[in-house]
């Protein structure tokens, strides 16, 4: 086993150390200015990051209000020179702990400055922490099912690593998603304790990023659209034959050579494809139903808290208002006596809920209480209730149903979906729930799923072809496959 690379080991060794000392804030500030200048957006990659250079970024963060009390003592007198030692010094303390190194560039032979490959990750941090200008639009779905089709199409194997990487940052997206809304959700709270809705939250979710992120993520880039047409890509994958597939896992093994800590013997294509199913599977049968379920619960609090405030006028100065500050300012006698002669007062109310919004007279009450007229079930109701449930259970596809049908057709053989299609309309139904029940969490243990270059055609529909092969079956000879 190889040794582990220490990071904090020589230069790094007190890498952190800047960031806590008493102006942070500024050192983190000049951090995220760097990154911006340097790898941002908008950086300019025609001028070098030269040593004046980071003391005019320095200056210029110190020169806010929000970083120069920290940067700079009060007992000390600001002044030009005292700004260009604290720069000097910040800069000193960068290079020696690892965030900045001397380069020289190879254009020119100048001396220049760059940042640490630790340096430029860690700022990167800083500079996407809080800057929503930097979010993806987390469009993985898509990028890792066009890498499979790539990989299908010119055998790279660059592109199933890139797959495997995509589909990895699908469940990191929606655990993203997940934690937006409990951070919402946690200052909706927060708000209402303090009398106020956090209608600016709301309003920001619902224009920026429901309107503009999530709306798409759900349809467009939905996990759940996407799945069927990845899991067949692997399913194509998987079918290679095996001395093509160990051409592949050799070159797999010489681009990732972190393939051999977890391989432990198997071929490296067919843990790539596991992995990568493994993923989606748990993007949609875990992550997507908890960021439904946070979303749900966010709006449905905001919408309560929204309606109670529209109902009800907690104001300081309404009537429940003054009530509720003078039970909390009295001493408890007092609050006692109060609380009886409330309670005495609430007694005598009566709490109705008016019908359809209209208020009833006590007259027009009493008379509709006390009208009981004879209900009389009708014999061609009875049958059209029965009509209407039996429409209702027709499309309700049992999923256990529906494999112990298959398997009682297969009899331990290869179903192909073209034979199972006829005119009957339960065959029908059979026929196109078959492969999506052969491909669940139940029906894969089952059943293996594979698609034919073939279509085929009946009178209710036209798909493609699958063949459905029970585990228990022996495979196919190979002049049968051609």
């Amino acid at each position: 086993m190889s040794t582990p690379a220490l990071f904090f080991a020589g230069p790094r060794e007190h890498f952190f150390r800047p960031l806590t000392w008493q102006d942070r804030e500024a050192c983190a500030a000049v951090l995220r200015h760097l990154h911006d200048r340097v790898h941002g957006p908008e950086a300019d990659y025609a001028e070098a990051m030269t040593r004046d250079l980071v003391l005019e970024i320095i200056q210029h963060v110190i020169a806010q209000t929000a970083y120069r009390t920290g940067a700079l003592s009060s007992q000390q007198s600001v002044d030009a020179q005292a700004e260009r030692e604290y720069a000097l010094g910040l800069l000193r303390a960068l290079k020696e702990h690892g965030w900045l190194e001397d380069y020289k560039d190879p254009i020119d032979l100048q001396p220049i400055l760059k940042l640490t490959r630790a340096g430029k990750a860690f700022s990167e941090v800083f500079a996407e922490l809080d800057n929503a200008r930097h979010k993806t639009r987390q469009r993985n779905m898509r990028s890792a099912r066009k890498a499979l089709q790539a990989f299908l199409d010119s055998r790279d194997e660059d592109e199933l690593l890139d797959a495997y990487d995509y589909a990895s940052r699908v469940v990191q997206d929606l655990q993203d998603d997940i934690e937006y809304f409990r951070h919402l959700m946690q200052a909706l709270t927060r708000e209402a304790l303090t009398q106020k809705l956090a209608w600016d939250e709301f309003n920001d979710f619902l224009e920026s990023r429901f309107g503009k992120e999530m709306s798409v993520r759900l349809v467009a880039d939905s996990v759940d659209r996407h799945r069927s047409q990845i899991v067949e890509l692997l399913d194509l994958v998987r079918a290679w034959p095996g001395d093509q597939r160990l051409r592949v896992d050799a070159a797999l093994r010489q681009r990732a050579a972190w393939l051999d800590e977890v391989l432990d013997g198997r071929s490296a294509t067919l843990w790539l494809c596991q992995r990568i199913e493994a993923l989606i599977d748990a993007a949609c049968e875990v992550k997507l139903p908890m960021l439904r379920s946070e979303m749900h619960n966010y709006v449905r609090r905001f919408t309560s808290l929204l309606r109670q405030a529209l109902s009800l006028d907690y104001g300081a100065e309404s009537p429940m208002g003054l009530t509720l500050s003078g039970l909390k300012s009295s001493a408890p006698p007092d609050r006692d006596a109060w609380l009886d002669a409330l309670a005495h007062r609430l007694a005598t109310a009566e709490v109705r809920l008016p019908a359809s919004g209209l208020r009833w007279t006590q007259r027009e009450r009493q008379e509709v209480q006390g009208s009981d007229p004879a209900w009389q079930i009708r014999p061609d109701s009875r049958l059209e209730a029965a009509m209407r449930r039996a429409e209702a259970e027709a499309f309700v596809i049992s999923e256990d149903r529906l494999l112990a049908r298959l398997q009682s057709q297969a009899g331990g053989q290869v179903l192909r979906l073209s034979h199972l299609a006829s005119g009957q309309a339960d065959e029908v139904l059979t026929a196109l729930h078959a492969v999506g029940a052969a491909r669940s969490m139940q029906g894969r243990s089952l059943w293996q799923t594979h698609k034919l270059p073939s279509r085929f055609e009946t009178d209710t529909f036209v798909a493609d072809d699958y063949e459905l092969r029970p585990h228990a079956a022996e495979p196919k000879a190979p002049e049968e496959s051609t």
